[in-house]
């Protein structure tokens, strides 16, 4: 046998001997982070149900959930839960009444039900904007196992954007989308067979790519990135048929021409910074936005600066 068979025996067999054990050590663990991250809970009491604050041990999270839960109470008249099907699931959420002919649609991100986003809706009566808030696929009272990232999710959020157009007669609706929400809307106002009622688009935290943010967050708490990262893509390609890597906003957004408005903290550490402002280069429209926030983790731009962001937010409705 020549020598250079060998060689690739040998290649083969080292490959064989690092990469066998390193996969049946890191697959469980992957599967393992997938479940915690990404799947409803086994136990309802553990998270993801309508009316618990999804991180009560944080104090800013909890403010945020005590004042939406207030505007709900407040508002309670108006409200009437909602139903719709799609891909074979019943998703709920509750719709707002006020007695506009144009509506906000909210987005909320992961592991968040429609209750939490009542915080970003309390100014939107004023705006003159009907409210819709969803349980996305997976959490609160909507059908569902795990959560898709947004691949899936965007094709919810065009049934809904139909519901609103043919149950409720709006003409006109405003996306809402909050971290991987602000993903969902934007893949949905893209693509085929999406209602032709868009008014305009806000994007609080938006990323390039889940994956990106994903493997973000994992350094961010310490953790090694490869090949859990890979592996969890592996997984989302498996349930979902779309690949994280190669799909999210990077791509979408140069599909989008309408009205945006991207909110951004300079303290972002899960969408970092630089990618809001590629995405903001990449943007097709030219009635765009970028606000940017001195202060505030991700998601919470609006509890340190409440003033703040909902002028920004009015103003942009405004010009609509």
């Amino acid at each position: 046998m020549q020598w250079w068979i060998w060689l690739l025996i040998g290649i083969a067999a080292l490959i064989i001997v690092g990469v066998v054990p390193m996969l049946i050590i890191t697959v469980p663990i992957a599967n393992s982070v997938f479940k915690d991250q990404f799947m409803r809970p086994d136990v309802p009491s553990a998270g993801w149900t309508r009316y618990r604050c999804s991180f009560p041990d944080n104090e800013e999270n909890m403010d945020m959930h005590n004042q939406g839960m207030a505007w709900g109470e407040r508002e309670k008249e108006y409200m009437s839960e909602v139903t719709i099907h799609n891909d074979g699931f019943k998703l709920a959420g509750q719709y707002f009444d006020f007695g506009f002919d144009q509506a906000v649609l909210f987005l909320a991100g992961r592991a968040e039900p429609c209750t939490y986003s009542y915080y970003f809706a309390m100014p939107y009566k004023d705006y003159g904007y009907n409210v819709l808030v969803v349980d996305n696929r997976g959490n609160g009272l909507s059908d569902g196992t795990f959560q898709a990232a947004g691949l899936l999710e965007s094709d919810d959020a065009k049934e809904w954007l139909r519901f609103l157009q043919n149950e409720k007669g709006i003409k006109k609706v405003v996306i809402h989308g909050i971290c991987l929400g602000s993903a969902t809307g934007l893949r949905a106002i893209t693509s085929p067979g999406c209602p032709d009622i868009i008014k305009g688009f806000i994007a609080d935290g938006m990323y390039t790519t889940f994956y990106e943010t994903f493997r973000t967050h994992t350094k961010e708490r310490g953790k090694p990135t490869f090949p859990f990262c890979q592996l969890v893509a592996a997984k989302f390609k498996k349930l979902t048929g779309h690949s994280i890597i190669t799909n999210g906003p990077i791509k979408d957004i140069r599909k989008y021409t309408g009205p945006l408005l991207m909110l951004h903290g300079k303290q972002d550490v899960f969408s970092l910074p630089p990618k809001a402002e590629k995405l903001y280069a990449l943007s097709a429209s030219e009635h765009k936005k970028l606000e940017w926030f001195d202060e505030g983790m991700h998601s919470h731009l609006k509890i340190v600066a409440p003033e703040k962001y909902d002028r920004v937010v009015g103003e942009f409705l405004k010009e609509l």
